[in-house]
């Protein structure tokens, strides 16, 4: 630390990259600047302290280095590819793409191939996509070729090695380079059209092939003519296949992040001429406080640093820091050669665009995280290393998870989740009703909670197949944790070593994870553990965590329901469960009950006269007491008289 410091109040006050390492020597974070001096010398200051962010990747500085460059713009770019090489722990560092399928132009050839490609880019090269999956490329290359007779040869030259043209030359889905009869020119017009239609100019190309058409139909070249025609019904069955946008025709990428506790989702939808033609999902586990504009603006310079096309427009689904929106419009508007605007729509078309494509975020992260929990690999690695992280005696295969549900002091519920290996086991989950008087706060309940639990272990274990009572228990609670997890900070973590310790279980492991900063407290342990946040560990405790809190969650919600429905038609004579039931489906909902007139009760046909009577005075109490008061004052004045 006093060697980066020292080397901190020697940098050049100009714009660069600065790069953090570690006492291994390892890049942990990488920064823009517009000023190398002043920007590193803030990461310094004590009032940074407060920022647990900050405060991390400051405890773990080593070193630094710095790279100076001629602009802000330059070293948006660099920042980026050097993210994309070291993978520092404290940058949002989105998944690399190069897996993903993209068409190819290689330009290099003198007779340019277009080609199917994944992995790394080639510089004598044009790439558009990517693409969702391997097929959709292929489809598009033989679409293409319909309508533009690329050349479907491998070499660098066209042509087999046996000489002589090769069966697409002589269905026309090639023009035939190999033969001698079409010059580079005439070549390279092909191509350029490939190049329009992929770059969303399909109007024009449209245009194009209908004027070339009727060129051919006046000639008297019905034969070249019936050929075009082919082509321009080719090109709109590819646009028909597109989802349609009620945009106006133009060219968009919208982006839009949806963020877990853990991860976040990135999702990009590409509208070229008012039509949406693709979707990606890129995923990331950003560093502890990064708000979805930091997130959008980390994966911005990444996504864009080696693109093929970038759009007038870029829509957004949250506000970007003003300082990073102006670097990277202006970035992006040199990129471009033209004026390049980032939106965050509020209203209208473009708004309803980005809800759309915010929706399909979140569902891809649901996805995303559904598909980890069932990988099997991942769970091994998560459960292993939940007992290296936290330094258990062994492999904690059967976890239960506790949470208490109290939105006031009535209906507090508790809930209990099992996991075994890593997985769900739905059978085994409890719920529990807090007994005893009100007011209790959250530790006392999950003492409660944990101590209804643990009796009935204590009492499993010493049961007898031969007793009815010790079966019951023995099929429920008789096996043993070999971690328990509470839901809270310290306090929590108290009440189940006091619970624990009452019923001897001193082979049973505990933990208490704290949501804010997903800190993990343990028995005898001043310093709290936290997990690296791009650990499957982490990632499988969170995820018990937030089953157990939905799940007493739920459970709270039916009772407050259960208790609300309980409130007044259970108590009014004549009115039972199937009145009842019948009363909510006909007006939907108590407070629709309890707007009804006295005549409106007295018309349903399966309430009589009598029963609908007292239905009314139990929902406007006040008034049958006004009555009964004008009646009593009323017997009054005729006694008087």
């Amino acid at each position: 630390m006093t060697e980066a410091r020292r080397k901190a109040e020697s940098l050049p006050d100009a714009p660069g990259v600065y790069i953090f390492k570690d006492d291994r020597g390892r890049v942990i974070y990488v920064g823009k600047a517009a000023s190398l001096r002043k920007r590193v010398a803030s990461y310094f200051h004590s009032r940074e302290e407060e920022n647990p962010r900050l405060a991390g990747l400051r405890s773990r500085i080593s070193d630094l280095d710095f790279i100076v460059t001629a602009n802000e713009a330059e070293a948006l770019l660099l920042e980026a590819n050097l993210i994309k090489r070291f993978h520092p722990d404290y940058n949002i560092d989105f998944r690399d793409d190069k897996s993903y399928p993209y068409m190819v132009i290689r330009t290099g050839d003198s007779y340019p191939r277009v080609m199917f490609a994944r992995g790394s880019r080639r510089p004598d090269a044009v790439y558009y996509g990517p693409f969702a999956h391997a097929g959709a490329v292929r489809e598009t290359i033989e679409t293409l070729r319909k309508v533009f007779p690329f050349r479907a040869c491998r070499g660098r030259e066209p042509g087999r090695p046996t000489g002589g043209p090769c069966l697409d030359y002589h269905i026309r889905l090639c023009c035939g380079p190999c033969t001698g009869k079409v010059s580079v020119e005439e070549y390279g017009r092909i191509i350029q059209g490939v190049r329009r239609f992929m770059e969303g100019d399909h109007r024009s190309v449209m245009e194009d092939l209908e004027r070339r058409m009727r060129e051919e139909a006046s000639r008297q070249e019905f034969e070249l003519a019936a050929r075009t025609r082919d082509r321009l019904l080719a090109l709109q069955r590819i646009l028909e296949r597109q989802q349609a946008h009620n945009l106006k025709e133009g060219d968009q990428d919208v982006f839009a992040v949806e963020c877990g506790d853990l991860d976040a989702c990135v999702t990009v939808f590409y509208v070229r001429g008012g039509k949406i033609l693709g979707k990606q999902d890129f995923f990331s586990t950003p560093p502890a406080g990064s708000g979805e504009g930091d997130i959008l603006a980390a994966f911005l310079a990444q996504f864009y640093a080696q693109a093929t096309h970038i759009p007038r427009e870029i829509l957004l689904s949250h506000d970007l820091p003003e300082a990073e929106r102006s670097l990277l419009e202006e970035w992006l508007s040199g990129k471009a050669g033209r004026k390049v605007r980032l939106l965050v729509p509020r209203r209208g078309e473009k708004r309803s665009l980005v809800e759309k494509v915010s929706r399909n975020a979140r569902m891809s992260l649901e996805v995303h995280l559904a598909k980890q929990a069932s990988d099997l690999g991942w769970i091994s690695r998560a459960v292993q290393g939940i007992a290296e992280g936290l330094r258990l005696s062994r492999l904690p295969y059967r976890i239960e998870c506790y949470d208490i549900s109290n939105l006031g002091p009535l209906d507090a519920v508790g809930s209990m989740v099992v996991f075994e290996g890593g997985i769900p086991l739905r059978r085994d989950f409890r719920r529990f009703r807090i007994r005893g008087e009100e007011g209790k706060g959250d530790v006392a309940m999950m003492e409660e909670v944990l101590d209804r639990r643990l009796s009935r272990l204590a009492s499993s274990a010493g049961g007898t197949e031969g007793e009815a009572g010790a079966r019951v228990r023995l099929d429920t609670f008789h096996k043993k944790p070999d971690l328990i997890l509470v839901d809270g900070g310290l306090p929590q973590l108290g009440a189940a070593v006091r619970s624990l310790a009452r019923h001897g279980l001193r082979d049973v492991e505990v933990a208490a994870l704290a949501k804010r900063l997903e800190e993990i407290h343990l028995p005898g342990r001043r310093e709290a553990v936290v997990l690296p946040r791009d650990s499957e560990a982490l990632h499988l405790l969170q995820r018990i965590r937030d089953e157990a809190h939905r799940y007493a969650l739920e459970y709270h919600r039916q009772q407050r329901e259960r208790r609300t429905r309980r409130s007044f038609l259970d108590e009014v004579p004549g009115i039972g469960p199937r009145r009842k039931q019948r009363l909510l489906r006909h007006f939907g909902s108590l407070a629709r009950i309890a707007e009804a007139t006295r005549e409106e009760l007295a018309s349903l046909s399966f309430l009589d006269r009598r029963t609908a009577e007292s239905l009314y005075r139990a929902l406007h109490p006040e008034e049958s007491m006004a009555q009964e008061h004008g009646s009593e004052e009323g017997q009054k004045a005729g006694r008087s008289m």
